[in-house]
């Protein structure tokens, strides 16, 4: 099962910054267990959501020919929950590009509060080794409200 938890695009700057959010639903499977009768979203949700735009910002920058994977966390600090109901903002900047590599920080709020602050790594591969540049594109149409 793959979970796609980034909702819409909001902005972005090739190769270093790009913004959007994710609506927690209370139908989403993984709110039935975490918490019974005080739902919140994972944190390892918000830092997987952070990770694909993340891939988001390798593909949009690429023309569809990079994707991010995350294969290290440097800092991850959580400092409010999220939970139903709420639109969780995420901003993410890119602050060491390197061979092959890259390095981002993120961080997501729920209005005028911050939820987490996160630094982490992974390595750039080949986005068609993963899906094709073509799906990509037009998920990538759809995220940005441009289909219609």
């Amino acid at each position: 099962m793959r979970f796609l938890l980034v909702d819409r695009i909001a902005a972005f700057e090739a190769d270093r910054s790009i913004s959007g959010w994710k609506n927690a639903a209370m139908s989403e499977d993984y709110l039935e267990w975490h918490f019974p009768e005080r739902p919140i979203v994972p944190g390892m949700l918000i830092l997987e959501a952070c990770a694909q735009l993340a891939g988001w910002l390798e593909a949009a920058s690429s023309d569809f020919e990079r994707w991010f994977l995350l294969d290290g966390v440097r800092s991850a600090r959580y400092y409010a929950f999220a939970v139903p109901g709420d639109r969780i903002d995420l901003t993410l900047e890119c602050v060491e590009a390197g061979e092959g590599r890259r390095v981002y920080k993120a961080e997501s709020r729920v209005g005028d509060v911050r939820g987490a602050s996160i630094e982490f790594e992974g390595r750039v591969l080949d986005l068609e080794t993963l899906e094709a540049r073509e799906a990509a594109r037009n998920a990538w149409s759809t995220l940005r409200g441009e289909q219609g």
